[in-house]
């Protein structure tokens, strides 16, 4: 993957970089209060995973669509209109929630529509990053790029669990529609090298063919990414389960604290993830591929203190700190676990393949994130008096996971 860019830090970086902590706020603002409402009006930990899964399902669709897009049309023209799209959704949604009474049907259509845009947006996003920094600063780049999200994601739970629990839905709508205003404003202004793909095909062809390229290229040319996908897969469906899913569900039902707390705990929680966006960065090019299985250890023992608190009576206070401790520690390691994949991933890829291949494999964890809610969910409220047992058994299949695929990592390193 060549790049003719000379630094890190230009403008167009720079711009991609800004506009993507209002986006993801916005984002990460609906995602999180959206199920949460939900929770906190029914007080069922099985709607509240349902809900939350299957609103992740239709990036699995929208991905690979959202790859050849990417790779075809100009990137900042995706962004900018899938942006005016989802601040669209948002005034129809608040529209037609203040008509209709039922509300988990409406709201489960909204973030069903955020998530198929999002599914869209991602790869545009992804394949971006390579055209805009030089190939020696992609670690880096993604770094940055990691810790902004961090960033906004730190900011979105604590602001929205904070103005849910004492102003309601409605003016969290209303900031975050503003928040996509603002970023499909600086799409605009992104200049991100593009070339043309000339073709006589109709749209299905298209599509078939492309994606045919790219599963060509994952599975026979680098099979290396199919072992990766394994962990892909296996980490975000137990790990994001428990924190994401799991956690609230203590906090509320197990601890008895508002939602206040979910959004403030997430909140500092978060802050791992600027840690180990930092780290990241430090490091540099000596961060590499080699080193995610590492990091995947730590993912999947940050869930053990949880379990212990759960099998344990605790003070409620600290097993509220035990419980936020471990989530930062996650997003440590989830941080030195994520950048060197995916800066790998963007350094063998060509150019004119990077978005569909981006999109495959960043829709593996998204798809089975959605899973892992949906299970965590219904598991929860079925084996409501032995929640440690949920969560041990979720740190032990992503342990032997890893210890399945790390030498595949090692071959990896050798083969970049």
């Amino acid at each position: 993957m060549e790049s003719a860019v000379k630094t890190l830090w230009n403008n167009n970086f720079l711009l991609l970089s800004i506009g993507k902590i209002f986006s993801v706020f916005g984002n990460q603002v609906l995602t999180f209060v959206l199920p949460l409402y939900i929770l906190s009006a029914s007080g069922s930990p099985a709607l509240f995973g349902i809900i939350l899964g299957l609103s992740f399902l239709p990036i699995a669709i929208t991905s690979p669509i959202g790859g050849i897009m990417a790779d075809r049309l100009k990137k900042q023209f995706i962004m900018f209109w899938l942006d005016v799209a989802v601040a669209l959704i948002i005034v129809i949604y608040m529209i037609i929630s203040g008509i209709s009474g039922a509300i988990a049907p409406i709201m489960l259509v909204k973030l069903l529509a955020l998530n198929a845009i999002q599914g869209m947006y991602l790869p545009a996003v992804q394949a971006s990053t390579p055209l805009l920094v030089p190939e020696n600063a992609l670690v880096r780049a993604n770094s940055v790029i990691e810790t902004v999200n961090t960033l906004a994601n730190m900011a979105a739970p604590a602001a929205a669990g904070i103005l849910l629990a004492r102003f309601g839905l409605s003016p969290i709508l209303v900031a975050c529609a503003v928040c996509f205003v603002i970023t499909a404003g600086m799409d605009l202004l992104i200049r991100i090298p593009y070339k043309k793909q000339e073709t006589g095909m109709g749209m299905i062809q298209i599509v078939k063919t492309d994606m045919t390229g790219a599963l060509r290229f994952v599975t026979k040319e680098r099979p290396i990414l199919v072992k990766m996908a394994v962990l892909m897969i296996v980490l975000p469906m137990f790990v994001a389960s428990i924190f994401m899913v799991g956690v609230p569900v203590f906090i509320t039902q197990y601890l008895g604290m508002g939602t206040e707390h979910i959004g403030i705990g997430r909140g500092i929680a978060w802050s791992g993830g600027i840690i180990g966006g930092l780290i990241a960065g430090a490091l540099g090019e000596r961060l590499t591929i080699k080193r995610v299985p590492s990091a995947a250890v730590f993912l999947a023992l940050s869930l053990v203190p949880v379990g212990v608190v759960l099998l344990f009576d605790m003070p409620h206070l600290a097993a509220f700190v035990v419980i936020i401790a471990a989530d930062t520690i996650c997003g440590v390691a989830l941080m030195l676990y994520m950048i060197p994949l995916w800066a790998y991933v963007q350094k063998i890829t060509p150019p004119q393949l990077l978005g569909k291949v981006m999109s495959l494999l960043s829709a593996l964890p998204i798809v089975s994130t959605g899973l892992g809610f949906l299970l965590t969910g219904v598991f929860l409220e079925r084996l409501y008096t032995v929640p440690w047992l949920i969560v041990f058994v979720a740190a032990f299949i992503c342990l032997v996971t890893v210890l399945f695929v790390r030498k595949h990592f090692r071959e990896a390193e050798s083969d970049a």
